[in-house]
């Protein structure tokens, strides 16, 4: 591993909270059936507020460790928790790390009625932490090499 890069436990480097309780406002619920576009939004009269553009991540059932971007504010769902990355990460490269590590999330989750993401193991993630430009560099790899699979699978 080159000098300028660290390795840090993922808690060092993003949280995962609820959002601020509201009453009294409608708003779209954003859950799991709305953000995969599986169904048209239920309006709620109150939740927790999560902003547009703002990032959630499945922590109850089958594919716990899945994230999601809002397209729109709303109440966020109860399967939720809001991933909040640190700013002086690149959002991108920490989503990439996650999805790298969504096999291991979704195999061991706790809970015995409902599965859950086991947040200990999440937080514990080792993060290989390059400096910012390198983040860049490597998601701009990544999105390109995805790009060109894609491409391949359409001409399947």
């Amino acid at each position: 591993m080159p000098d300028s890069w660290t390795i840090v436990p993922m808690q060092m480097l993003c949280s995962l909270t609820d959002g601020e309780k509201l009453d009294g406002k409608g708003m779209p619920n954003l859950d799991v059936k709305y953000l995969r576009g599986e169904r048209d939004f239920k309006t709620l009269t109150n939740g927790r507020y999560v902003a547009a553009n703002s990032l959630l991540i499945l922590v109850d059932g089958e594919n716990s460790g899945e994230v999601f971007r809002t397209p729109i504010e709303g109440y966020q769902g109860s399967t939720f928790k809001q991933l909040h990355i640190n700013e002086n990460m690149l959002a991108e490269y920490i989503l990439h790390v996650i999805n790298l590590h969504r096999k291991a999330l979704r195999e061991n989750k706790v809970g015995s009625a409902i599965p859950h993401l086991d947040k200990k193991l999440f937080k514990a993630i080792e993060v290989p932490v390059p400096p910012y430009d390198e983040q860049v560099r490597i998601v701009t790899v990544i999105n390109s090499m995805h790009s060109k699979l894609d491409a391949i699978m359409e001409n399947l």
